[in-house]
């Protein structure tokens, strides 16, 4: 289906939330991650469209939904965020669908609102904490933080990609870029906080939330990536292997949508199983 969205605002905790949506049928809410925008989801929204009403948004002090002062990410924050959102287009529930930090935000909703979670897909959230090699890691992160504090931005934004792998490949799209202010406030604001910041997985098994997990065939080992495989271990979760590196579903959309199809299948007959 041709994109051709409908755009608004919903306003929630001082923040003008710039989110689009297009589609009949169930509700799918696409998370964005650090990069904060939701123009990456796009190109998956317009594919389905023509079953599923899809929305995304600009996150929070990210691309359009600016604020008067910038403050340090609150997860519980960006899941009411997310709640505004659903709320405002009228539905009571939502298929779920967050990548990177986005499927940490993803957890951390079906974890405040569990009642609002139809099923849930986490791609590639890279909970470090759960990493056999977690305090290896952890202190990269620290490595990093501090490379950003005495060298910049462009420094820190360089070792950083350096561990995106897939994204050079050959023959592979260019993703959207962010904003230019975007990655400023990833660094500034949300990283110092998701360094350490996992949300209680446990809590959602104990639910019994719908959830699968996916990591990007071209991430390698990557730690994000390999989070994944512990995330599954937690939750007893459907895991998936799909294509695409860490933002497949936004260059690799024809390859990557029927895996994503076949888990929302996998988790309605484990939802109805239940």
């Amino acid at each position: 289906m041709e994109f051709n969205p409908i755009n608004a605002i919903v306003h929630n905790e001082g923040c003008d939330l710039h989110y689009w949506y297009q589609g009949k049928g169930p509700l799918i809410t696409f998370i964005p991650g650090g990069n904060g925008h939701g123009r990456q989801f796009n190109n998956i929204m317009a594919a389905l469209a023509d079953r599923f009403t899809c929305v995304t948004f600009d996150r929070r002090q990210m691309s359009a939904s600016q604020v008067k002062v910038n403050k340090r990410l609150s997860p519980p924050q960006q899941a009411r965020d997310i709640r505004a959102i659903i709320q405002a287009l009228g539905f009571d529930k939502s298929i779920i669908f967050g990548s990177s930090s986005g499927g940490i935000f993803a957890f951390q909703f079906a974890h405040d609102f569990p009642e609002m979670v139809d099923r849930l897909i986490s791609h590639e959230a890279g909970l470090a904490t759960l990493l056999p090699d977690a305090s290896e890691v952890i202190e990269w992160f620290l490595h990093l933080l501090e490379v950003y504090e005495t060298r910049g931005l462009e420094q820190v934004a360089s070792e950083f990609e350096a561990k995106l792998i897939g994204y050079d490949d050959e023959g592979i799209p260019k993703t959207v870029p962010p904003e230019p202010e975007n990655p400023r406030n990833f660094w500034d604001n949300e990283f110092p906080v998701l360094v350490g910041y996992t949300p209680n997985l446990w809590r959602l098994k104990e639910n019994k939330i719908s959830v699968g997990v996916m990591r990007g065939v071209r991430c390698k080992d990557a730690f994000f990536a390999r989070a994944v495989d512990e995330q599954a271990k937690i939750l007893e979760c459907p895991s998936m292997v799909v294509p695409g590196h860490h933002q497949g579903f936004e260059v690799e959309t024809k390859e990557f949508l029927p895996y994503f199809l076949e888990m929302l299948d996998t988790l309605e007959k484990k939802k109805t199983s239940v």
